[in-house]
């Protein structure tokens, strides 16, 4: 089973790196594109994540989640049903 904390450490890490920015700089209620993220990112962004929670997300997550947050609670609620 994997760790919710672990798996969010292990995203907002990858996210960090991709965008040149620390962990702690990036606002995990601003959509997307404020900080940064264009629509190919984001699609590379929740490859990375199945891969990460070893799930596979909903095909229209894109379209239903606005911020890192919702992420997080969508990946939270998934580990816990499994």
């Amino acid at each position: 089973m994997v760790d919710f904390q672990a798996a969010r450490a292990e995203i907002l890490g990858w996210l960090a790196e991709s965008l040149r920015v620390s962990a702690d700089q990036i606002d995990l209620d601003k959509p997307f594109s404020e900080i940064g993220l264009d629509s190919l990112d984001a699609v590379h962004m929740l490859a990375t994540i199945e891969s990460i929670i070893q799930q596979e997300l909903p095909e229209d997550v894109i379209q239903r989640v606005t911020c890192l947050n919702d992420i997080f609670e969508m990946m939270r609620e998934r580990l816990a049903a499994a």
